[in-house]
């Protein structure tokens, strides 16, 4: 994990019944760690303008959403709010075997 910069969230954020959060940020999307933490979603990109937010998805089978955050390509997502973290519009995110719809409002998946 060389080159993940931490970002210092309070303690009762991390608790695994709480919010979703920004858990970190890397340069590369190849720096992306294997598996990320439970309810954390890691920015890709400089520290000004991240172009990618990416989490496993909150089904919890295991399949990776990436987001694209850059405003020169679509379609394109937004943080809107980073503690609690919300994310607009909705994540429709449709693998071989399922599809999982979504929305992360104020921390929590709100399931369309």
């Amino acid at each position: 994990m060389a080159g993940v910069t931490r970002i210092r969230v309070p303690a009762w954020l991390r608790l695994p019944w709480r919010r979703w959060r920004i858990a970190g940020r890397v340069d590369t999307a190849d720096e992306l760690p294997e598996r990320l933490t439970r309810r954390g979603v890691m920015l890709v990109g400089p520290q000004a303008k991240p172009t990618w937010a990416v989490f496993d998805c909150p089904c919890r089978q295991r399949h990776r959403v990436m987001l694209n955050l850059d405003v020169s390509r679509r379609p394109r997502w937004q943080v809107t709010n980073l503690a609690p973290l919300t994310l607009a519009p909705s994540v429709d995110a449709i693998t071989a075997t399922r599809r999982c719809h979504f929305w992360v409002r104020d921390g929590r998946i709100r399931w369309v």
